[in-house]
């Protein structure tokens, strides 16, 4: 165990800088807020690895690695967090030339009412739906936001449904 410990310890110590300069460089003001919290999982999956005596023959390459795909993590899990459902050309449709007002101000309604439909769902729910409308399939959204897979196909599955349901109800169909 102190033979672990030790190598943690060792390379924590050779490589907590970089750690630390890859989130900053990575993460810019994005994650300003939760730097110590990406750095703290960075170390905890170099702890695991340890604790597995998984070996680490790049250790520098491993660590540079580990905490690139925390830090964008921990972006994607931001931007998603505060990115709005989008406008009607966005979600239902992009508007052509030849359509006419009409048309667009249907479009901007529809929209309008999608938005408010993913507004009441529950916020897990609510995430779920947008990152699934925005094109990321159920593992991505899995690793996005930390669910098991299970969870991320329940919460798109059902909040699509409750969508559709929402879009019924409001005479919308398709």
């Amino acid at each position: 165990m102190a033979d672990k410990d030790a190598r943690l310890e060792e390379l924590i110590r050779r490589y907590g800088a970089l750690i630390r300069g890859i989130v900053a460089r990575v993460g810019g003001r994005a994650v300003a807020a939760s730097r110590d919290d990406i750095e703290q999982t960075v170390i905890v999956n170099l702890w695991r690895q340890v604790e597995r005596e998984q070996t680490i023959d790049h250790p520098a390459s491993y660590i540079y690695r580990a905490a690139v795909r925390e830090t964008v993590r921990a972006v994607r899990q931001e931007l998603a967090r505060e990115q709005p459902v989008g406008d009607a050309n966005d979600v239902i449709g992009h508007a052509l030339d030849s359509d006419t007002p009409e048309t667009r101000l249907q479009r901007a309604e529809q929209a309008a009412h999608l938005a408010r439909i993913i507004a009441a769902l529950a916020p897990d729910r609510g995430r779920a739906v947008r990152a699934h409308l925005a094109g990321y399939d159920v593992t991505e959204i899995m690793r996005l936001f930390g669910w098991s897979y299970q969870r991320a196909r329940n919460l798109v599955a059902r909040g699509m449904a409750d969508v559709r349901r929402g879009l019924q109800a409001g005479g919308i169909d398709g």
